[in-house]
């Protein structure tokens, strides 16, 4: 059963076989599994519960609603914005839907870098297929792609260079585009439609709008978690709970969890909070002479994987479309006064590129998530290499859109940028490309509670299972030992489904 603050019951402490403390791809997983072999189960999401009445795609209601932080989420200089869900099935319920493997390569490396061989290619094969088949992930049909993600099939057929339809995972999309707020059809196979779906038909309970703030450890078979009702969408009751658990399951994302267990005093591990990727993006934005509507449409439904492997080891960036909403584009069109008024004006004529990058090419990009001074705090410093590879990418996202027809393209410098011909992409070598300098976003947190065999540099065990904190397990992104250059909520679902078929009932 699903509880809000107005229904939960009366009694301040609980117990449950496992806590799991959130609701999105790995605590959703985990949760269907774990109740589905007889084990008492209890879901803590701090997010809202959401139904689909509630989902109007009202962006000015529903942002703050459904995002952390209100969707205002960045590091600390303010120089990479990251978007993250806040509400029941996390960011499953707001992405685009984008469904893709983890390539060989990035398993490759986890194998021989991190100890992993549990999750080599061929052991994660039907795990993939698992996943794939309870979320209805399918590839999009050609007739399907809308004006806005044709600027990659065409443009890609234009400069003989890679480009194919993406696969998502819905059922009878009408293709309204607003999957950002969440799906007024029902038609995203998210995590309320299915892995928690699944867990409630085995009497899991999921709190809402619940907090966790600590977790006491007491040993491998009792750790108690501390947490506090939200009383309003925003704000804290007087009202805590504890939970008595014998296993404790950690799903936060990798911002949260390294959060939570630092608060709690669980930092052993000098590598919790550390090794932070975030698939660093920028776009490019182009106006056209015909109707785009970058709105509407199936998002994502088409990429260009050209330049994944620049440097040799399976870095690179990748190009994708996405859905551009009128607060959204609004938010992060470039220039000031006339110039971002001007290019408004041509809302349903504009066309956006997405640069995906996957950080981590030199091992120097650095990012760590931590609790300082009673406060989270997110650093993030894009390296020379990964910069490079950024700034080549949006070079090829400029080339694309002027092969297809676009008028002008502008970038995310602080430096108001317009180009009209193609003959101009070299600009963007010249500019200032430093923090704040020229924007980036992220929704792809990853690593800070990363996987691997050796407790000097990783925080969990191929078990995820915390190497100085038996019963307690991470299962979420944080545990990916690297970027992974795709969307990771497949990789997420597959990493801890393997996981939960050698672990079973967590020894219980």
């Amino acid at each position: 059963m699903i509880y809000e603050p107005s229904t939960l019951p009366d009694e301040t402490r609980f117990s449950a076989d496992v806590v799991i403390i959130g609701s999105g791809a790995g605590g959703a997983v985990a949760a269907s599994k774990l109740s589905e072999r007889g084990l008492d189960v209890l879901v803590l999401e701090e997010g809202v519960n959401v139904t689909r009445d509630m989902l109007d795609m009202n962006e000015r209601v529903l942002l703050p609603k459904l995002y952390q932080v209100q969707g205002g989420q960045a590091t600390d200089d303010m120089s990479v914005r990251i978007l993250q869900g806040r509400c029941l099935g996390g960011s499953t319920t707001v992405n685009w839907m984008t469904c893709l493997r983890t390539p060989d390569h990035v398993l490759n490396e986890w194998v021989e870098e991190h100890g992993l061989e549990e999750f080599a290619p061929s052991k994660m094969q039907r795990f993939f297929e698992e996943v794939e088949k309870r979320l209805s992930v399918h590839r999009i049909k050609d007739d399907e792609h809308n004006p806005h993600n044709r600027i990659i099939l065409e443009g890609a057929k234009k400069l003989g260079i890679h480009g194919e339809a993406s696969f998502n995972n819905s059922i009878d999309c009408i293709g309204c585009g607003f999957c950002g707020l969440g799906c007024s059809y029902d038609a995203k196979q998210d995590m309320r439609l299915t892995y928690l779906k699944d867990a409630l038909s085995h009497e899991t309970r999921i709190f809402t709008s619940t907090r966790a703030e600590k977790i006491r450890y007491e040993s491998k078979n009792e750790q108690v978690i501390i947490a506090r009702v939200l009383g309003s969408e925003y704000g804290l009751s007087d009202k805590e709970i504890r939970v008595t658990a014998k296993r404790t399951v950690v799903a936060g994302s990798a911002i949260g969890t390294p959060l939570l267990l630092q608060r709690s005093k669980m930092g052993k591990s000098k590598a919790l909070g550390k090794f932070f990727r975030i698939h660093p993006v920028t776009l490019a934005i182009a106006k056209y002479d015909r109707i785009i509507d970058p709105a509407y449409g199936i998002p994502q439904s088409s990429y260009s994987e050209e330049y994944h492997n620049l440097d040799g080891n399976g870095y690179g960036f990748w190009l994708e479309v996405p859905p551009v909403q009128p607060i959204m584009g609004a938010v992060n069109i470039p220039g000031f006064g006339e110039q971002r008024r001007e290019i408004l004006r041509n809302y349903r004529k504009l066309g956006v590129i997405l640069v995906l990058v996957r950080d981590g090419a030199d091992k120097k990009s650095t990012g760590q998530v931590k609790w300082k001074r009673n406060k989270p705090s997110i650093s993030y410093k894009l390296s020379k290499t990964d910069k490079q590879h950024l700034l080549k990418g949006l070079e090829n996202a400029i080339e694309f859109h002027f092969a297809v027809g676009a008028k002008e393209v502008y970038t995310l410098h602080n430096k108001f940028t317009k180009l009209t011909s193609i003959d101009q992409k070299q600009v963007i070598w010249k500019l200032k490309n430093g923090p704040n300098q020229l924007s980036l976003f992220s929704a792809h947190p990853m690593g800070t509670a990363r996987m691997g065999v050796n407790p000097r540099t990783s925080v969990v065990n191929a078990e995820m299972e915390m190497h100085h904190y038996p019963g307690v397990y991470v299962m979420d992104g944080s545990t990916l030992p690297t970027a992974l250059g795709v969307n990771p909520m497949i990789t997420i679902l597959s990493t801890v489904t393997n996981t939960l078929s050698r672990v079973g009932t967590l020894g219980l």
